[in-house]
């Protein structure tokens, strides 16, 4: 038994699973937002718009799923 602070996404499936609980929740941090940080260049490259059109609505939903 322990305690530990996690990202809400890393502890998500555990907590559905009730294999996890959230204690101290009046001292959770506010949420921060997810960054795709890039070098703007007059057109993306094949494999980064690739990435972002990707990664983007996953990161969305999962950050919409975590949400409680």
């Amino acid at each position: 038994m322990g305690a530990t602070r996690l990202l809400s996404y890393q502890a998500a499936d555990a907590l559905r699973a009730g294999k996890l609980a959230v204690v101290l929740r009046r001292y959770e941090p506010a949420a921060a937002p997810i960054n795709l940080v890039y070098v703007r260049e007059r057109r993306l490259s094949g494999k980064l718009r690739a990435f972002l059109d990707f990664a983007t609505p996953r990161l969305r939903a999962r950050v919409e799923e975590t949400r409680v």
